[in-house]
């Protein structure tokens, strides 16, 4: 029979013993799989960078023979960088000002449905936005989405939006996400005696955004007198000619016809915007009951 330190032996072996036992026989896994990895011999070299002066670093044959060596401190202040950026383009996609639903939506989201007709055309539509986002900078045409109530406009422009963060992002890109009628009552909030901004300041901010979606154009967004909604107008007239001289695009939804649109906006507003600009009628039926699932019980 064992002894009590026997026993305690076996519990709690020696490490002398545990190493024994995992080195014996085939030998240790360890060594077995370091022999397989292949080998890299390293070298020394000097770099001479302008920011961090002269440094050396250990490298591998392979990468010195190649002289693409670099300062890898500027590397790493570069990924450090990247990084960072990668973080405030995410934080801001989960932050715009859009409806709930959309917020860091993509194209994927978009359900296409109805006839084939319908389907090619949407097809279409999408590849385009996908485009438009990946390339959008100044100069780049504005967009105008018209259509019925139900249609997607306000999805779709929300989809561009968010694509155009993620391929296009940088520190100092703002997003700005306003109905016509926002605009309004925005600029109008100003006039109160305490406040010290102004309605002059207020859509010259709004101008100097790098994404600006104007949502809903033509829906409570003008007075009920002349006088009046010859002035509100006149804001919209503002935004869209200070973006004209600043050469950033504008992204437009509105349930009206092209047509009557341009009627709403004015001579002055819908020549700067007919200079560069593309029109996509949603005329296909809602897209709610596109892709919708209704149940009768």
């Amino acid at each position: 029979m064992n002894t009590a330190y026997e026993k305690a032996s076996l519990r709690n072996p020696k490490p002398e013993l545990f190493d024994k036992a995992h080195t014996a026989g085939r030998g240790n896994a360890l060594d077995n799989i370091m022999s397989r990895a292949p080998s890299f011999n390293t070298v020394s070299v000097t770099t001479d960078c302008p920011m961090h002066g002269k440094q050396r670093w250990q490298v591998t044959e392979a990468v010195a023979n190649a002289g693409n060596v670099q300062c890898q401190k500027c590397q790493w202040e570069h990924d450090a960088q990247q990084a960072r950026l990668q973080e405030l383009r995410d934080e801001l996609l989960v932050s715009l000002d859009i409806p709930s639903k959309h917020i860091n939506a993509d194209f994927s989201q978009w359900n296409v449905g109805g006839d084939d007709q319908t389907r090619t055309r949407m097809a279409k539509i999408i590849n385009f936005a996908k485009s438009y986002a990946e390339i959008y900078s100044k100069g780049h045409a504005n967009i105008l989405l018209t259509g019925n109530t139900g249609t997607g406009k306000t999805k779709l422009a929300c989809l561009i939006v968010n694509d155009i963060v993620r391929q296009r992002y940088y520190a100092q890109m703002t997003v700005a996400f306003k109905s016509s009628a926002q605009i309004q009552q925005e600029a109008k909030a100003t006039w109160g005696y305490a406040n010290t901004d102004t309605d002059a300041a207020y859509l010259e901010r709004l101008s100097k955004s790098t994404v600006l979606v104007v949502d809903d154009v033509g829906i409570g967004d003008t007075g009920y007198s002349d006088k009046s909604s010859d002035k509100d107008r006149e804001r919209l007239s503002v935004v869209v000619n200070r973006r004209y001289e600043l050469r950033l695009p504008t992204i437009i939804t509105t349930n009206m016809t092209a047509k009557e649109f341009y009627e709403h906006m004015g001579d002055r507003a819908s020549d700067r915007l007919k200079e560069n600009i593309v029109q996509i009628p949603c005329v296909w039926p809602s897209y709610r009951v596109l892709t919708g699932r209704v149940v009768t019980l």
